[in-house]
């Protein structure tokens, strides 16, 4: 079965299209030219995947770099969701060596996805490094309320935060 995913309206274009076929390719991968962290440790990782919650990210990070200029943002988008999961778990998975070297051992990941708000967190309760991660969602209006269960991922229809 082939599927085709389309928008109804024109997007920009964040990659050159061979920036794109190496970046699709990989699965997700660092923006560099969103992130001001200069390969070196970041304050805070936004991640996005989907074309909403990137224009969205895109927009929290330019607020940011506007008001909190001495911040190190970097950015991630991610195009596989697979590469979350660890590599024991799905073939596209990453290694614990790459995740910790894109998301970082202990920085907070602020994670933008319209989606359902317990697969991030299915995606990623295996890993061994303390992530703090936000997921800002989309509820359907029947869904239940998500429920905060005491792992290291917390997905929410709107943004929490855990303090312990």
């Amino acid at each position: 079965m082939n599927v085709v995913v389309a928008g109804k309206h024109a997007l920009p274009q964040w990659l050159t299209m061979e920036e794109a076929v190496v970046h699709c390719t990989q699965g997700l991968g660092i923006w560099q030219w969103a992130s001001n962290d200069q390969d070196s440790e970041p304050d805070v990782v936004m991640a996005c995947c989907g074309d909403t919650p990137t224009l969205e990210i895109l927009a929290a990070v330019s607020i940011l770099r506007e008001y909190l200029p001495e911040l190190k943002i970097r950015v991630i988008n991610v195009v596989d969701l697979m590469k979350l999961q660890s590599a024991s778990e799905h073939p596209h998975g990453l290694n614990e060596t790459d995740f910790d070297s894109l998301f970082t051992k202990d920085k907070h990941i602020i994670f933008g996805f319209h989606g359902y708000p317990s697969l991030v967190h299915r995606l990623t309760y295996r890993r061994p490094t303390e992530i703090f991660m936000f997921t800002a969602t989309r509820k359907k209006e029947r869904s239940p309320q998500p429920s905060i269960c005491g792992c290291r991922t917390i997905s929410t229809a709107s943004i929490w935060y855990r303090t312990s």
